[in-house]
């Protein structure tokens, strides 16, 4: 940049970088990062810069010269977070005894508020290490003799089953669900998701956010999941992400509103998934299954006619799949006029329809291509496979 007296050059390769060149810095300062992505809003502001019909020197320059401010602002912001970080007790202390004071004033002295404000320790911890602030209580010498040994309170590791599926931790089960809500009602804009999937559910960070907001507004990305198979598009092109923050204080409100969205919810205390067993498989009769891929299914499977009956009150993908054979999808759209009916924007299945087999029916649940004897799944979560003759 020196060589070639440029205030402002662009490096481009895993991501996009701005540089600019201040003259009174020995280097050229990174203004700006953006990553090589759809729909982010830095990356909206670099193409406005640079693009042919608005380009301008003077408009680059100042720019780099407010972000330099705005760097320069939050480098300030940032001593003052580092300061509270190192002398934690005694800023928090002298806080809080003011504000005390104000508060409880007349009912306690200056030299009560010091001495309970001694018996607490105060720490305070970034929130990127994915610590709160913690207040601890100074411990209380024991009685000598006194049994000062505490059970250490267990991790919860409850797991969760939507339908009769494999169970999951807390972050994916909550994430599985609204990929799933979605899967049935594909044409639900963010707005509407946003109105099922209320931000008071989760509590602070809310249950889903644009990724925008997430990236933009200082959310935290680790508090949402955030990898590209896990974000998920609305039908109005909105990106979203589902937020990985559950406990045993906030799940059960989901647990809840899953129940009365119609799934059922199964919990690793309640039901224990079982491997597909080796010996003592039922070889005739009827089992009940299910099947959750891009549907909320339940059936009947014959073991001695090996045909599968989807029954009514089932909901099926309103869509095909985009690699669906042109003769697979004139047959269900066949299928779906006769066993099923439009409601809001789900396909129910108001009449029994039987199939010779379990792939026959997971097509017509799904959409599209399905091995239904992978795709259905009996009770104890086992694959309809170990029931094939």
């Amino acid at each position: 940049m020196r060589q070639l007296k440029l205030k402002a050059g662009i490096y481009i390769g895993e991501h996009i970088e701005i540089f600019y060149d201040q003259p009174d810095s020995e280097n050229a300062v990174s203004v700006l990062t953006i990553p090589l992505e759809l729909d982010n809003k830095r990356g909206a502001r670099f193409v406005e810069l640079f693009s042919k019909d608005r380009f301008s020197k003077e408009a680059i320059v100042q720019f780099c010269e407010d972000r330099i401010k705005e760097m320069r602002h939050q480098e300030s912001l940032n001593k003052i977070k580092d300061h509270l970080i190192t002398d934690a007790q005694g800023q928090i202390t002298e806080g809080m005894k003011m504000y005390l004071m104000e508060k409880y004033g007349n009912t306690f002295s200056e030299s009560d508020i010091v001495g309970m404000l001694a018996s607490l320790n105060f720490t305070a911890t970034p929130k990127d290490r994915q610590q709160p602030v913690a207040v601890t209580p100074v411990p209380t010498p024991q009685k000598q003799g006194s049994d000062t040994t505490k059970p250490k309170q267990e991790h919860d590791k409850t797991q969760y089953s939507i339908n009769g599926g494999a169970f999951l931790g807390k972050r994916r089960f909550v994430h599985q669900l609204v990929k799933l809500y979605f899967e049935q009602h594909p044409s639900a804009t963010f707005a509407e998701l946003e109105q099922v999937f209320k931000p008071e559910l989760q509590g602070s960070y809310g249950m889903i956010r644009t990724v925008d907001d997430v990236r933009e507004k200082g959310v935290g990305e680790y508090r949402f999941l955030m990898k590209d198979n896990e974000i998920l598009r609305s039908a109005d092109g909105v990106t979203f992400a589902v937020c990985s923050q559950w406990g045993i204080g906030n799940t059960p409100r989901v647990v809840e509103l899953a129940k009365k969205l119609g799934y059922s919810i199964t919990t690793s205390g309640e039901s224990t998934k079982v491997d597909t067993p080796k010996t003592g498989v039922k070889t005739e009769g009827t089992i009940s299954c299910v099947l959750t891929r891009n549907a909320n299914a339940k059936g009947i499977f014959d073991i001695n006619a090996q045909s599968l009956t989807v029954l009514k009150g089932s909901t099926i993908n309103p869509k095909h799949l985009d690699k669906i054979r042109p003769e697979t999808k004139q047959k269900r759209e066949a299928l779906i006029a006769e066993y099923t009916e439009r409601r809001d924007d789900v396909l129910v299945v108001v009449n029994d329809a039987a199939f010779n087999t379990p792939s026959g029916a997971a097509v017509f649940c799904v959409g599209g291509s399905s091995n239904g004897w992978k795709d259905w799944r009996d009770e104890k979560n086992n694959e309809l496979d170990i029931y094939r003759k």
